[in-house]
């Protein structure tokens, strides 16, 4: 009796190893699953990846022509800004000149004579000095040209420098000077020692 309980036992220990050891199969068997899953997923993601890097690489390549002309133009662009802003500034600068003889050709009185105009534009920080030098048979024309010359937007801070009396041909004439201001130049950026004088 005591040998058959001993088989007994065996057996028991025997189906108990056999039931751990299917559970540690199976155990083993889905992390495999689990494992050869996830490298799949990996590996089609890594696919995946490629491609869309691959189809970018593809883009960059046909773009890069692209991307080269617009660098090219970005520099053509720099080295032309400072000239398109010079002429601009020019074609600014000459319109007010163009205003201003217009102005003069009209507006200045009779028996009044314009003989020099004098520009000084020597610090860019500071307006350009315009100066009016002419005669007068009186004091009144004078004052009328200084009025009209403020009425003038392109002219700024007008003012009689002086008169004085002077004798022109056989007559006495009244020899004037005014100062006036270019609207507009101050911290215009223009070149130093920029200088004109026009004398009849």
């Amino acid at each position: 009796m005591p040998y058959i309980n001993l088989i007994q036992e065996q057996r028991l220990a025997s189906q108990a190893n056999e039931r751990k050891s299917k559970t540690f199969f199976f155990i083993f068997v889905g992390a495999l699953v689990a494992s050869g899953a996830a490298f799949g997923l990996f590996s089609m993601e890594t696919i995946l990846i490629s491609r869309k890097a691959d189809t970018i690489e593809a883009q960059n390549k046909k773009n890069a022509p692209l991307v080269l002309q617009i660098d090219q133009n970005a520099k053509d662009l720099a080295d032309l800004s400072p000239r398109l802003k010079t002429l601009e500034d020019a074609a600014t600068i000459t319109s007010r000149w163009d205003r201003i003889l217009n102005h003069l050709a009209l507006q200045t009185p009779p028996s009044t004579w314009l003989t020099g105009l004098r520009c000084v534009g020597a610090d860019p920080t500071k307006a350009i000095q315009v100066n009016f030098i002419g005669v007068a048979t009186a004091q009144s024309p004078i004052g009328e040209f200084i009025m009209r010359l403020q009425n003038l937007h392109d002219l700024d801070n007008v003012n009689l420098k002086f008169t004085n009396e002077k004798m022109v041909v056989t007559s006495k004439a009244i020899e004037f000077e005014i100062d006036s201001e270019l609207a507009g130049t101050a911290d215009h950026g223009l070149k130093s020692d920029t200088q004109g004088d026009v004398q009849k």
